[in-house]
């Protein structure tokens, strides 16, 4: 008789294939065999969506009546209008069930918000909140949670006063999102945050006993006004590693910072920027940052195309002044929306040049074509001399076009046969790339020691967005 292994899986292993399953995809294991029938009303873990076509309503009530077991983690997400009665009840009974985890999706932000009761605060055994579209009304006396660790909140309806109380009343919390909240301005008090994100619509961040908090990332739209805060706010980030900044907020942040920092960003080694490489008030702010981070080993350059363009000469002009090595530990450069224009390559070889432990180079250009007329940036830049460190170099989102191939020629010819990699991926609409072909030759008579060549297929590539926006409004479709 054939051994039967799925009835004999041991209890923490089903449970744990469990928790990867929505509801509908758990009641159908009951028919594997007579000991998995009544397993789906046993997991610690529930997932509900309303894919299924049923009454989203119904079919949590029936879960909750019959589940026989401890629930860790319950997971709602769904597009409907859901009776604020039942979400009430629901949470009620997990808060008597000492419940882990919840997160509750309205993933139709055009529609009613979801009503979340001061039930949710008896859930003290909580470690991980994460609410989108709701609207949370907070008990008379309010309290955080002593055992949350992580909170998530994304178009949540809650007041500052509230958001601010439940912060400062979760000793242990150690991540926190917090996105198009309404609220311009916040005081966070976490001593033992280590993870902070913030985006959409924040003015002015005030950070309070946040000596633990390593790693940031916050956006800015164009017309906040949010720059005087910026200095102050990098005084309370003394062991901050890693930084993301993103759309606007560098532009926001132009005229705020001095030449360099005060104190330094001595633990600072990621650092990710979205910038306008023709506007020389976002190249000196970016350049505040780079000069105090001494400890710099990755940069993130995201490029935002600019209608007011600056003279090319000016910003060029500029560069050349500041001629000095920045970058003195980075090992790893990326740039995306890249576009070939002057001003552009101009920061870049800056860069490179001023970036003597660099060793990886990726750059991905940008799905709108910017026409390159002017390509004295070749002649400018041929007598800097070779990056002699540079050993992978890749190349993403090529259409062939005369700019990018004078660009990979510039790099064959800049790099030193320490060169271990050149990868070269077209963008999925390109189809003829002739100019690229014809550098091969070049390369592989270039080198004296062989070095790899990889072609990557197009129908592969992910291009970046040119607006170079992340915090887009696309929540609507989060799943789990």
């Amino acid at each position: 008789m054939e051994l039967d292994r799925i009835s004999n899986l041991e209890n923490d292993i089903t449970q744990k294939i469990f928790s990867y399953l929505s509801i509908k995809e758990a009641t159908r294991t009951s028919v594997l065999s007579k000991n998995w029938r009544h397993k789906w009303i046993v997991p610690p873990c529930l997932v509900f969506d309303d894919e299924n076509g049923l009454s989203t309503e119904t079919i949590v009530s029936h879960v909750l009546l019959l589940h026989n077991g401890p629930i860790d983690s319950f997971k709602l997400s769904s597009r409907k209008d859901l009776d604020p009665n039942d979400i009430d009840q629901w949470i009620h009974y997990l808060s008597i069930n000492s419940i882990k985890e919840i997160i509750v999706k309205k993933r139709n932000r055009y529609s009613l918000s979801y009503s979340i009761s001061s039930n949710l605060f008896s859930c003290q055994d909580l470690t991980h909140l994460e609410l989108y579209n709701c609207l949370l009304k907070p008990p008379s006396t309010l309290k955080g949670f002593g055992m949350l660790k992580s909170l998530h909140i994304r178009r949540v309806t809650v007041t500052r006063d509230v958001l601010e109380e439940v912060i400062s009343h979760s000793p242990l919390l150690e991540k926190i999102i917090l996105c198009k909240l309404g609220i311009r301005h916040l005081k966070i008090d976490a001593p033992n945050v280590s993870f902070l994100e913030l985006r959409g619509g924040f003015e002015d961040v005030e950070l309070e006993n946040t000596i633990n908090l390593v790693e940031v990332s916050i956006d800015q739209k164009r017309g906040s006004t949010n720059s005087s805060s910026l200095l102050k706010f990098f005084f309370k980030l003394p062991r901050i590693e890693r930084l993301t900044l993103e759309d606007s907020f560098l532009e926001c942040a132009n005229g705020s910072l001095p030449k360099k920092l005060p104190e330094p960003c001595l633990c600072l080694n990621f650092l990710s920027i979205s910038i306008r490489l023709n506007n020389l008030e976002d190249i000196s702010t970016a350049m505040c940052l780079l000069r105090s981070s001494p400890a710099l080993q990755e940069l993130e350059i995201s490029v935002q195309q600019d209608q007011h363009v600056a003279d090319a000469a000016e910003v060029t002009g500029w560069l050349n002044d500041k001629q000095n090595r920045p970058c003195t530990q980075l090992r790893i450069l990326k740039v995306t929306g890249f576009s070939c224009v002057k001003a552009e390559m101009d920061f870049i070889v800056f860069l490179l040049l001023g970036s003597p432990a660099l060793q990886q180079l990726e750059i991905s250009f940008g799905r709108k074509a910017v026409e390159v007329v002017d390509f004295s940036w070749i002649y400018d830049n041929q007598n800097n001399g070779a990056f002699m460190q540079l050993r992978l170099v890749k190349v993403t989102g090529l259409s062939g076009n005369k700019a990018q191939a004078n660009f990979i020629r510039f790099l064959l010819s800049s790099t030193s046969t320490t060169l271990e990699r050149l990868t070269l991926q077209p963008a999925a609409s390109a189809k003829e790339l002739w100019e690229l072909f014809k550098l091969l030759g070049e390369f592989i008579n270039r080198v004296s020691v062989p070095a790899d060549l990889e072609f990557l297929d197009p129908s592969n590539s992910v291009q970046e967005s040119d607006d170079s926006s992340s915090s887009s409004d696309s929540e609507d479709d989060i799943g789990f």
